[in-house]
């Protein structure tokens, strides 16, 4: 069953107070900011599990403005981003200096590890997906980048993430404890196909050349990730590229090639760590994703995660 609560319940002078601590319990701490002119109506459903750090959220209330702070994005131990789908009204953001509004047939993406103003004057009805910075950042090279544009939900595959939205929610229940988790990363991956075929964000770049050349070695790499081979002459090679221009083409991303493709392959151990179907060991599953030295797997897993694989199985291993 999802969690749920509902204003309701509650007499109309401790609404607001107790509607504030509850969303701040489920996303992260925002200031809220009611309609003093009217009675406020709330009603929240979440869909989480602690086998995965995704949740979905859908949140229902009466007119309604979040903020959140320098300080409140400082103290967060990790960085996520909220994916918002309004159902009923137009919803208005602000973040790094940009306005957006995104009306019913779209969704917005929101960076939690930076101050931001989001508000809606009418009664709304929202699907929020919750997700770490880490679970975009595996697949995304800048996913900040993605904050700056309102997406399509009625068509391709922006209609499909949304679809899977109401899927997930409808089906959770009916579904075993232990395929929870997979509902809502199979959610994620369709979330993260839809973001990687924006046009928009691809030619935000200054060169749309480079940006092409790295959406290549990106695919290439996610399609040979297990092959403890892959090298930067082999992507090069494959991609039709020289291997000083491929170096050149990271040069302004966080992480060099090598630390990008060590932290993919960390990404894939770690989620199949988090599945209680899998059976391999965790020096099989290193092998298998191209580790080759157990030794530095170990020490790699730890300080991309701060705990040890065995320690992560152990938590989702019932």
């Amino acid at each position: 069953m999802p969690h749920e609560l509902s204003t309701d319940r509650w007499s109309q002078h401790e609404r607001q107070a107790r509607w504030a601590e509850a969303i701040s319990s489920t996303y992260f701490p925002l200031s809220l900011k009611f309609d003093g002119d009217q009675p406020f109506d709330g009603h929240l459903q979440v869909w989480d599990t602690p086998s995965s750090p995704v949740s979905l959220s859908r949140l229902r209330s009466s007119t309604l403005g979040y903020s959140r702070s320098k300080v409140q994005a400082g103290e967060d131990r990790e960085a996520f981003y909220l994916v918002t789908v309004p159902r009923c009204t137009d919803v208005h953001f602000e973040q790094d200096g940009r306005q957006l509004s995104c009306a019913p047939g779209g969704f917005i993406v929101e960076r939690g590890d930076a101050p931001y103003r989001f508000h809606y004057a009418a009664q709304n009805d929202l699907w929020v997906l919750k997700l770490p910075e880490r679970a975009l950042k595996g697949h995304l090279r800048g996913p900040e980048r993605y904050t700056r544009y309102c997406f399509d939900a009625e068509r391709g595959l922006g209609r499909l993430f949304v679809e899977q939205l109401a899927l997930c929610a409808s089906h959770f229940d009916a579904c075993p404890p232990s395929a929870h988790h997979l509902l809502l990363e199979q959610t994620l991956s369709v979330l993260l196909l839809a973001l990687q075929q924006d046009e928009r964000v691809l030619n935000s770049e200054s060169s749309s050349l480079s940006a092409l050349h790295l959406q290549r070695v990106e695919q290439f790499v996610a399609q040979n990730l297990g092959d403890p081979n892959l090298s930067p002459q082999s992507i090069a090679n494959a991609c039709g590229l020289s291997l000083r221009y491929l170096h050149k083409l990271f040069a302004a991303t966080p992480y060099t090639l090598g630390e990008w493709v060590r932290q993919q392959r960390l990404e894939a151990v770690h989620r199949q760590l988090r599945d209680p179907h899998c059976h391999l060991s965790i020096g099989e599953l290193a092998y298998h994703w191209g580790f080759n030295d157990q030794a530095q797997f170990t020490r790699a897993f730890r300080q991309r995660f701060g705990c040890t694989a065995r320690e992560v199985r152990g938590v989702h291993a019932h």
